[in-house]
This record gives structure tokens, C-alpha cells and sequence, in this order.
């Protein structure tokens, strides 16, 4: 389980719109994706009222606490993810429902006996992917307090899930680690699965390079997204695009790497007749 946590946004609409990868519908509606949310719905709105709100509804009932004037410009829709590896089996609703709740308290969105909550909802627009969207202004009209590293909260929340779900981890099993090759070049000699370890090496979401230069993209992006200077403000914007990238780099790695590790059966045995590249048909006249 691989958590992220993505910009913070000053509106409920483009966090909302960041998970569902598209601008939030007036019309559709996304009660049928929601797997969890908070536990103080407004009592006024009917559980069949809310079965048909809209994507749009959904945005303004987060928007409804509004933050006291000494809480500043700084932007305050939350919006962070988890995703499962693509090796993993199918969770029930259910469990998504628990994973929703324990990453909603690791966040600071829901202590424990507190009476004035953020609003928040977990929703499932991809298979395992979840998305959990959240406003950071408590019922009291506060400022939630969240951990200072909160990405690394998550990922640590997401090790724990992990194991009390029976889940296959972010990173290699601690006996596998001796096998990753040392140095930063591949061995001419290395099998296909030494090459799947240096490359888990490479995406391990808690040591790894490239999943350390994303959390730092994306840990920087939010701090300078809240500074007043512009030239901040459009670094912000590079190093969001930047994390994003890595993160899609990150998938298709860990991707290649499962593919060597563990090859489809039919795959397995299946040899190329010939590893010689094509002669040129023609050769320039000299």
C-alpha cells in the first residue's frame, strides 16, 4: 500500500476534481463511490437524500464550515491517497470503510471523543484507490491540526494496514534486501530477478531514492504553495507536476519489477528465436 499525499487545494471542487481526475459534475452523482465520510452528517438530509447528491453537492457539503478570519488565505481542502499493489486481492467495502477511518485519525481529521470533526468523505473512483478528501476547518470553524510530517504519518499508517490486512507490502521483506546489487550500474551477469530487486531498491516507499525525491517534491510544493511570493508560488506548481510524475514513474517501475520477479506463466518458458537486431536493408553507398 503505497500512500500519497497530494497539494492542498482552496477549493473543496478541485480536490474533489484531483480524484476523480476530471472537473466535479453538477449532475453525476458520487454517493455510489463513497466507501466512508464523517460521522457528523448534517441529520437534516435524509440518508435517501443523500444517496442522489451530485459530485457538486458532495464539494459544498465539505465547503460548509467556513474558517475564522485569523486562519488566513492558506489553502485548507485536504486530499491525500493509498493505493494497493495490482498483486493484491479485492477488499470489502467494509475494509475499505476501516482504512478510510484509521487514515482520517492518523490524519488529525478525527480524534478520538472529539465533538467538533472535519468534514471529510473516502471515495473509490479507481480499483484499489482510494481517495480521501477532507476540509481542514473544524465544525468550531478551527484550523484541524495535522502532523507537521504527515506524509510520512501516512506511510507509516499504511505499514501497519498493511500487516493487519494481509497486504503485500511497499517494500521488499527485510530478508530480501541482502540480494538488491550494491552499485548503481546493472551487472552484466544479473538475472531478471537481481535486476526486479535493484529496481524495488530504487521505488522502496521507505528508503528508496526515487520515492524519497517524490515526498520532498511534494513536502516542498506545500510549503511554498503558502508563501506570499509568486516566483514560490510557480516552484510550487513545478515540484506538484514533478511529484506527480515521479509517482507515475514509481507505478510503472514497480510494475516492470513484479513482471520480473514473478513472470506470467504462459510468459515463463517462452524464449525469443533470435536477440540479433535486423541487418540494415541497405547500406549508403560509399
Amino acid at each position: 500500500m503505497i500512500a500519497r499525499l497530494h497539494r492542498r487545494q482552496h477549493a473543496a471542487t478541485a480536490a474533489l476534481g484531483n480524484a476523480l481526475e476530471r472537473p466535479v459534475s453538477f449532475t453525476r452523482e458520487l454517493s455510489p463511490r463513497i466507501v466512508a465520510s464523517w460521522d457528523r452528517l448534517d441529520p437534516r438530509s435524509g440518508f435517501a437524500e443523500r444517496e442522489a447528491w451530485s459530485e457538486f453537492q458532495w464539494a459544498a457539503h465539505l465547503s460548509h464550515a467556513q474558517p475564522r478570519s485569523e486562519a488566513g488565505d492558506s489553502p485548507h481542502f485536504l486530499h491525500f491517497s493509498v493505493r494497493l499493489h495490482r498483486m493484491d486481492r479485492p477488499l470489502a467495502p467494509a475494509q475499505w470503510s476501516e482504512i478510510a477511518h484509521r487514515l482520517a485519525r492518523t490524519a488529525g481529521l478525527a480524534p478520538p471523543a472529539d465533538g467538533e470533526p472535519c468534514r471529510w468523505i473516502a471515495l473509490q473512483f479507481r480499483h484499489g484507490r482510494l481517495d480521501v478528501i477532507a476540509s481542514l476547518v473544524r465544525e468550531d470553524r478551527t484550523l484541524a491540526r495535522t502532523p507537521r510530517r504527515l506524509a510520512e504519518e501516512l506511510a507509516r499508517q499504511a505499514r501497519i494496514l498493511e500487516s493487519e490486512f494481509d497486504l503485500i507490502p511497499a517494500r521488499p521483506p527485510a530478508g530480501h534486501q541482502d540480494q538488491v546489487i550494491a552499485g548503481p550500474q546493472v551487472a552484466a551477469e544479473a538475472t531478471p530477478a537481481q535486476i526486479a530487486e535493484q529496481i524495488r531498491a530504487l521505488t522502496d516507499e521507505m528508503n528508496g531514492s526515487l520515492a524519497q525525491a517524490r515526498r520532498l517534491a511534494e513536502q516542498a510544493a506545500h510549503q511554498l504553495a503558502t508563501r506570499p511570493e509568486v516566483y514560490a508560488r510557480r516552484g510550487a506548481h513545478q515540484l506538484e507536476w514533478a511529484a506527480g510524475r515521479l509517482y507515475g514513474l514509481l507505478h510503472d517501475l514497480e510494475g516492470a519489477a513484479e513482471t520480473l520477479a514473478d513472470p506470467p506463466a504462459l510468459l515463463r518458458n517462452a524464449v525469443v528465436r533470435s536477440t540479433r537486431r535486423p541487418a540494415r536493408a541497405a547500406r549508403r553507398s560509399r
